[in-house]
């Protein structure tokens, strides 16, 4: 009876042992760089998300994000070519709606998966130079989107996390422009912005709580 006790304690340690998946409680604070396609540019931000409620086998949970992106190729090449120069980078603070689960006998012990709502703010900048004008614009919008990722976490007790996640994004709207050197004629092309695109992001992260 003793060693048939002993085994049944054993496995219900092995079974209690911590597991990567977000739980109603736990505080997730994590720093990441992303790529983004259409337009093609480099973001960098900071995300933090809290496990709010469980549902079935996983966790919803609530967050917050804040990033800034720079648009790269899209601007740099064609500014090789053209009289003008354009830059573009964005600010943006984004709210996150997610559910988090894991996979028995495949991820259990390592990865937590999620997916994602997004819908926040966003604040898109522009200046654009020439050798006879110079103008600025500044726009707001709602910004949507959504998105799939995965934090992996080296052993079942660690506290610090690596991921990866996906986002489709959508935002568009007007600049309020402002000439600042020579004399220019605005188009409605110059005035509208449009924000649309799959980027993939990089983060580590840990798990405050």
């Amino acid at each position: 009876m003793l060693v048939g006790l002993g085994v049944a304690s054993g496995r219900a340690e092995a079974q209690e042992q911590p597991r990567p998946l977000l739980r109603p409680g736990n505080v997730d604070l994590r720093a990441e760089g992303a790529a983004s396609l259409l337009p093609l540019s480099v973001e960098a931000g900071a995300t933090v998300e809290v496990g709010v409620l469980p549902i079935a086998t996983g966790t919803l949970s609530l967050g917050a994000e804040l990033s800034a992106n720079l648009c790269a190729l899209a601007c740099w090449v064609p500014n090789l070519f053209l009289v003008q120069d354009t830059s573009r980078w964005d600010l943006s603070a984004v709210g996150r709606l997610g559910y988090h689960f894991t996979l028995a006998n495949r991820n259990y012990s390592k990865v937590d998966l999620f997916g994602v709502l997004l819908g926040g703010v966003i604040q898109p900048r522009t200046t654009v130079t020439s050798p006879s004008y110079r103008f600025e614009g500044r726009g707001q919008g709602a910004v949507l989107g959504l998105g799939v990722g995965g934090n992996y976490f080296p052993s079942p007790s660690s506290r610090f996390f690596l991921g990866g996640e996906a986002r489709l994004r959508l935002s568009t709207g007007t600049y309020a422009l402002t000439l600042t050197r020579g004399t220019y004629d605005f188009s409605e092309e110059d005035r509208r912005w449009l924000r649309f695109g799959l980027s993939t992001a990089f983060f580590v992260g840990v798990r405050l709580f």
